[in-house]
């Protein structure tokens, strides 16, 4: 988004007045453009997604989630928008999550290596982080691919337990009156059974407290969960990142979209963020991450299990 998007004006897009004609209008020329997958529309509701079992209440109130972890600098980018208007959606509270380069979610940082529980930082790692061979800390046993996960439509994993204190790479914004909101973060990695990708929740009707045991530190309390989604990126685009480092050097089996139940089963394409250079000159400078999110904001819809919804249920 930023002040345009590929030729469209950041008050085209944004604009608190856009009319169904306009919509479409907007809709066929950001297809035409690639801003969205084929088949998609600005103003219908983002396909629900599994939340995992690495979310954490409580998380900071910030844009910058950093905290000086390696990788690709990202600029993530979002629209939130009412799917039964096509208006942006004011004062949502997004929640962003993801893994850093080498598989490894704050909060988790001592699982051992089946993650089946807390164990200690794993053996042989050092200051510098480096994880033993085999699966990382980060392995998620309740993903496709690694054991069975439940029966369709049971509802979500069970969240895990968090093992410690830390919170990089996770964050909560507010949209703006035009429904934008921005994270300065790093491309995300991978861990066993799950392609590259962003966990992100989008809330209404919280408050603003202070975080616990800090004067300080704000975060975002109760409301009510409009959508839990999670951002995917170019397939042919991120294999040639993972091919830098930090990534290379996590050396387990990178499991593709393809190779992903989650994206599959789960409208993964339909989450497919626009990725653009931040500068052409500077590649070192990383990327921007564009996605529209289109949700019902008093809607809370029902929590989708690994496999998605139940037939019949959108």
């Amino acid at each position: 988004m930023g002040q345009m998007i590929r030729g469209f004006s950041r008050r085209t897009i944004l604009g608190a007045g856009i009319t169904a004609a306009a919509a479409w209008k907007l809709q066929t020329a950001a297809r035409a453009l690639g801003f969205l997958p084929t088949g998609s529309a600005v103003c219908n509701s983002t396909p629900e997604q599994t939340v995992g079992p690495y979310y954490i209440a409580r998380e900071l109130l910030r844009s910058d989630i950093r905290e000086g972890k390696p990788g690709l600098p990202l600029a993530l980018r979002l629209l939130v928008m009412d799917s039964r208007t096509c208006k942006p959606v004011p004062r949502a509270a997004v929640d962003v999550w993801h893994c850093d380069a080498r598989g490894l979610y704050a909060g988790f940082t001592r699982m051992d290596p089946t993650g089946m529980g807390p164990a200690g930082p794993p053996p042989g790692s050092g200051a510098n982080g480096d994880h033993p061979p085999g699966p990382p800390p980060g392995f998620d046993p309740q993903h496709p691919g690694n054991r069975p996960g439940p029966p369709e439509g049971m509802g979500p994993p069970p969240a895990m337990k968090p093992t410690d204190e830390s919170t990089f790479l996770r964050g909560i914004q507010f949209t703006d009156p035009n429904g934008h909101l921005a994270f300065a973060t790093v491309f995300p990695g991978f861990y066993m059974g799950r392609t590259n990708h962003i966990h992100f929740k989008v809330r209404l009707g919280g408050k603003v407290v202070s975080r616990k045991g800090s004067d300080q530190q704000m975060t975002y309390l109760e409301g009510h969960t409009s959508h839990t989604g999670q951002i995917f990126f170019p397939e042919d685009l991120t294999e040639r990142l993972m091919h830098m480092e930090p990534y290379q050097s996590h050396t387990i089996h990178r499991t593709t979209q393809t190779e992903d139940d989650i994206f599959q089963q789960q409208h993964g394409i339909e989450s497919l963020a626009k990725l653009n250079l931040a500068s052409r000159n500077r590649p070192e400078a990383g990327y921007i991450a564009e996605l529209i999110v289109a949700v019902e904001p008093t809607k809370t819809p029902a929590a989708v299990g690994m496999d998605g919804p139940p037939p019949g249920r959108k």
